[in-house]
């Protein structure tokens, strides 16, 4: 998973804000997901029959990922606008190229330390949850206030470190909640970043 930090990137920041006051006067959207729950996925790691990496794999998956992903050069994404469906609202990215080398590289260390069924989900294109639906009302009418009033309706968030997390689905808040196992930093690019940094996270990588 890749989650921001807001506060390094205030135009994001300002992205989630202003859709939040747009959600909160709609009935099926009054449990935005918080600050510290957004993240975009890189890779979920799925078992049949278990819910989680033994330690073992998970030290191997470490190490393998650690000098993979100190090759992978950090990179920016564009998030936004708001888009609304039947299970919620989602800000897709744009200029996707470093996501998908991201999720090209880590996807066949993964599969080579815990199986192929490991990666059966591809998470492209990468988008950000914004809130899952918790009622019901018109998503016309949502997506239309999303449009008029969330302005502008993309930010930009730079990816410079990914984490491999734990992640926990919180049905009662209608959000999932993740804790970090391990950060990875990706490679520092020869010209520096015009826009804030941001920490992202993924078990999902």
């Amino acid at each position: 998973m890749v989650i921001p930090d807001l506060a390094r990137n205030p135009g994001l920041a300002d992205f989630v804000a202003q859709t939040r006051t747009v959600m909160a006067d709609h009935p099926g959207t009054t449990e935005p997901v918080p600050d510290q729950s957004l993240h975009l996925t890189v890779q979920p790691l799925g078992f049949p029959g278990r819910d989680r990496v033994d330690s073992a794999a998970r030290a191997q998956l470490i190490t393998e990922l650690e000098c993979t992903l100190a090759e992978v050069p950090a990179f920016d994404l564009l998030i936004g606008s708001a888009l609304v469906g039947h299970r919620g609202v989602v800000a897709d990215t744009h200029h996707d190229d470093g996501f998908n080398l991201l999720l090209d590289r880590v996807r066949p260390v993964i599969a080579a330390v815990c199986g192929p069924e490991a990666i059966v989900y591809d998470s492209r294109p990468a988008h950000m949850a914004l809130c899952y639906a918790g009622g019901h009302g018109s998503s016309d009418d949502l997506q239309r206030q999303l449009r008029r009033r969330v302005r502008p309706g993309h930010a930009t968030l730079t990816v410079r470190a990914v984490d491999l997390v734990e992640t926990v689905q919180v049905p009662d808040r209608c959000r999932y909640d993740s804790t970090v196992l391990h950060r990875f930093t990706l490679a520092t690019t020869e010209a520096p970043a015009t826009t804030p940094d941001a920490i992202s996270t993924g078990v999902s990588v």
